[in-house]
């Protein structure tokens, strides 16, 4: 994956539906000028593209696109996740930081991309950059409390911190005395809950703390007071043909 593109890091699920077109932009750049995303508040909010162009017309963590403009989100360690139909070759782009995930804004994509006629079997997810569990620590009683649900699968995280082989900067130290926690691993298992099939997602791995580009942690600012930028993620249907593809 290259991680310096203008692009970004590649899906290589994504890659393989040649109806769309995608990226996972590096932080700082700019989102397409065209692009369609919300002013997020870590909701379980979901609109379609209309209700946000302009950008930011209304309160959102996710747009479905309803025309051949990118639909976008933007992140800063919270995961941004891409959804495609194959059946219907909708799009959407969501923001799923844990409050949010915890808020359902995984399961509203879906529920908004199945009442315009997708079907879970035909929907493919990538869920970009975001802070990994190499690097992500959380209180031991944000763990219990999501234990506590019966909505929830189970979460997945260590007391002791995974070496990240990979880091290209050293990871984040312990502030809290928490646990090691796993974002991208529970919204893989929610997915697979609502019956997106296992071979259907995508998950890119790439810890935003330790492993992209400078400045795309907001954990990291917080820590070295080192700036941050945010990453726009987008994607959206391609016209093929001079045809729309539907």
């Amino acid at each position: 994956m290259d991680n310096h593109s203008p692009r970004g890091p590649r899906s290589a699920l994504l890659d393989k539906l040649a109806w769309l077109e995608y990226a996972f932009q590096p932080a700082g750049l700019p989102a397409p000028a065209d692009a369609a995303y919300g002013q997020q508040r870590h909701s379980a909010r979901v609109v379609l593209a209309g209700q946000n162009q302009p950008p930011k017309s209304c309160e959102s963590d996710g747009v479905i696109g309803d025309s051949l403009s990118p639909v976008a989100v933007y992140t800063a360690d919270c995961l941004p996740v891409l959804f495609a139909d194959a059946g219907t070759h909708q799009v959407a782009a969501v923001h799923a930081g844990l409050q949010g995930t915890l808020a359902g804004v995984l399961g509203s994509a879906i529920d908004s991309l199945q009442a315009r006629g997708a079907q879970v079997a035909g929907l493919y997810v990538a869920i970009g950059p975001a802070i990994g569990p190499c690097c992500y620590e959380l209180g031991s009683d944000r763990v219990a409390q999501m234990q506590a649900r019966d909505d929830l699968p189970t979460p997945r995280w260590s007391v002791e911190q995974p070496h990240n082989p990979l880091a290209v900067r050293p990871q984040a130290r312990a502030h809290h005395q928490g646990v090691w926690f796993d974002l991208p691993y529970l919204a893989r298992e929610l997915l697979l809950q609502r019956g997106i099939p296992a071979s259907h997602i995508d998950v890119l791995n790439l810890c935003t703390y330790c492993m992209t580009e400078t400045g795309s942690s907001y954990r990291y600012n917080t820590h070295f007071a080192s700036g941050y930028q945010s990453r726009f993620s987008w994607i959206r249907r391609r016209e093929e043909g001079g045809v729309t593809s539907l």
